[in-house]
């Protein structure tokens, strides 16, 4: 019987409406702010006209191609294309950055599949043993992942530890604002009825990695020669040799679509963590872990295997329990539901036909996948020649119709220019956005684990026992404690040979004041004044909050004393000078960006595309000419109108 529907697989309208479903899945994810989530969402209306195989065929097909799609743009512009791809950018733009675009998109792509097909024959043959396990995480179990995936800023992060665990810190603090969703009470909103809702992860995410990107590019064109066009020169590579690297590392795509798939199928996780955890243990195991984050192919093999391995993983609860391994499958779940489809022990009875034509379909896809993404390559590694004064405008405008489209929310565009600019300028102070966006994802996972927990254990007898104990308890704060010790162990090495006597000996006593030092002596301030003023709250709403607030005290505390015995005065006032010279072009695109619901979205995007080129021609680029700037500005915003307006009808800000 399953081989029957097995070759219903090859009926012609069958592929047809799957390879629709892959296209438009890696359109979606190529797009910032164009998540997988919202693509199956916004796709779902489309299925009504449908049967239920088409229907969810076209639904796998987006839901595949958008997990892929999002490793584009984070190689080629280090811009992650969903939260999932996050962990890509680390290396695949490393390598775009030294000629190998087509590479790295080459090894995402096979990978993506290797890690894709194996997550869909562990839904295809295991997924009622699966599933039943992994109902026994609870929250303890929960809230140790999340913590592990948090600790593992330390670990896969380039720079100084404890400004990487401040990033975290951080970004934890940002998931607090809002509803808290264990007492049902808002908290920390500063009486602005906005943040009651609290700060959209896509929001957030463009904020932190897609607008900061943009204002860097336009920073590079104040040099004489485009940085782009020096170093981003595409080197051959053949889908031979790319294979061959692939099979080189076995360690690397084993581990990520284990760990993808694994992950996937614990409810709430998804792959936002399962590519960072990949990616942690695979330099964790790796005899060349100072090459990751330089432009390692490990890391792009096991980020996007464990991505796509996920899929698989997280439709497992869905099908056979009825509950969604993460946010795409929670949509995916409405689309079974439309078309009367309950899923459950008796799906794959009572709807034997559509349900193994589906997942037939899904293996399919990944097939499929491999053949579409790499006959696109070519075409899409053209991207990175696109002057940087029109890409800048392209990704502002991308970030501004992703924060806004998300909810149709006008605050979402504020944050995302208030987080870009605040992130822009921690970039200048070696502060990466991974561990702000990585805290910001699981502090609420971390968060409910934690309180549930402590309910649940205060009714057993013992709230603290009930965290450490248990054979997946033990083996996960075991992984906590181990990162964090690998972590301290790599960043003495980084000092080693470096005494803390033999700085102070080139140093007077003013150098111990110097504005770092006093801006972390001030920030430590301002986070014991916060924690003194949590204690209005109630006792659920302030345990998590003070606690990262202790943390993140005793780190700007290190922060401080390590700037006390460093020598920074000559950088300092390098980068200062750089920071003055760049403010009034920022100030401009961050004012415009803003004003885009007063003066509209296509007015805003024809401003910003005229804007940044112009500034680059009266900088004395003369090979840029005016008429060029006119014609492409007015073309790229009219097709923004055919596709977001005529096409899909998207509702946007609008001066008209």
């Amino acid at each position: 019987m399953d081989f029957f529907f097995f070759w219903q697989i090859f009926e012609i309208h069958h592929i047809l409406v799957l390879v629709i479903g892959l296209v438009l899945g890696i359109v979606i994810g190529a797009l910032p702010g164009l998540t997988p989530t919202m693509g199956v969402a916004l796709m779902i209306p489309f299925t009504f006209s449908l049967g239920p195989t088409e229907g969810l065929i076209l639904l796998g097909g987006i839901y595949c191609g958008s997990v892929f799609g999002g490793s584009i743009p984070a190689i080629l512009f280090n811009v992650p294309g969903a939260p999932a791809n996050v962990a890509t950018t680390f290396d695949g733009y490393q390598m775009t950055r030294q000629g190998q675009s087509r590479k790295a998109l080459e090894l995402a792509t096979i990978s993506s599949v290797i890690g894709g097909l194996f997550g869909m024959f562990l839904l295809l043959f295991f997924a009622p043993v699966f599933a039943s396990f992994s109902l026994k995480f609870g929250p303890t179990e929960s809230f140790w992942i999340a913590i592990f995936g948090i600790t593992v800023i330390a670990a896969i992060s380039e720079g100084s530890v404890s400004k990487n665990l401040i990033g975290g810190c951080l970004g934890i603090a940002l998931s607090f604002i809002g509803i808290s969703t264990i007492t049902g009470m808002a908290r920390f909103t500063f009486g602005f009825d906005s943040l009651v809702g609290g700060l959209h992860m896509v929001a957030v995410l463009i904020g932190l990695f897609a607008f900061p990107q943009a204002l860097r590019l336009i920073e590079t064109l104040r040099d004489k020669h485009d940085e782009r066009t020096v170093t981003h020169k595409t080197t051959k590579s053949t889908i031979r040799e790319s294979f061959g690297d692939v099979i080189k590392r076995p360690k690397a795509v084993t581990l990520g679509s284990g760990i993808g798939a694994f992950i996937g199928m614990v409810p709430g996780a998804g792959g936002n963590i399962a590519s960072l955890l990949a990616y942690n243990e695979v330099k964790r195991f790796s005899k060349n872990k100072k090459r990751f984050g330089k432009g390692e192919k490990d890391g792009v093999i096991a980020s996007e295997s464990a991505n796509n391995a996920m899929v698989g993983g997280s439709l497992i609860p869905l099908l056979t329990l009825g509950i969604p391994g993460s946010p795409t499958a929670a949509i995916f779940l409405g689309g079974l539901l439309i078309h009367g489809i309950w899923p459950g022990n008796n799906l794959f009875v009572d709807h034997a036909g559509v349900a193994y034509t589906f997942l037939y379909s899904m293996i399919a896809a990944q097939v499929l996948l491999l053949f579409v993404g790499l006959a696109m390559i070519r075409y899409m590694t053209k991207l990175i020649h696109i002057p940087a004064y029109f890409m800048a405008p392209v990704i502002l405008s991308f970030s501004i119709i992703g924060a806004y489209t998300t909810q149709n929310n006008v605050f979402d565009i504020y944050t995302v220019v208030l987080i870009g600019l605040f992130m822009f300028f921690l970039q200048k102070f070696d502060f990466s956005p991974a561990p702000v966006a990585l805290g910001f994802i699981l502090g609420t996972i971390a968060e409910q684990g934690l309180m549930q927990g402590l309910q649940l254990g205060g009714a057993k007898g013992s709230a603290l026992s009930y965290f450490f104990t248990g054979s997946w308890n033990v083996v996960l704060y075991g992984l906590v404690v181990i990162t964090v010790a690998i972590a301290i162990m790599q960043n003495v090495k980084k000092e080693n040979g470096k005494s803390i006597q033999s700085k102070i000996k080139v140093h007077s006593w003013r150098e111990f004041l110097s504005l770092s030092s006093l801006c972390w002596l001030g920030f430590s301030g301002i986070v014991l004044l916060c924690f003194y003023l949590m204690f209005d709250l109630s006792f659920q709403q302030r345990l998590f909050p003070q606690i990262t607030f202790i943390f993140l005290f005793v780190l700007s505390v290190i922060e401080c004393m390590k700037s006390c015995f460093s020598q920074t005065g000559g950088s300092t006032k390098k980068r200062s000078s750089e920071l003055v010279s760049l403010i009034g072009i920022i100030m401009f695109v961050s004012v415009i960006s803003l004003l885009t619901t007063l003066i509209g979205f296509y007015l805003q995007v024809l401003i910003l595309m005229v804007s940044i080129p112009l500034y680059i021609y009266f900088k004395g680029k003369k090979e840029i000419s005016i008429k060029k700037i006119l014609v492409v500005s007015l073309s790229f915003t009219c097709i923004l109108y055919v596709i977001f307006t005529i096409l899909l009808s998207v509702p946007l800000p609008n001066f008209f």
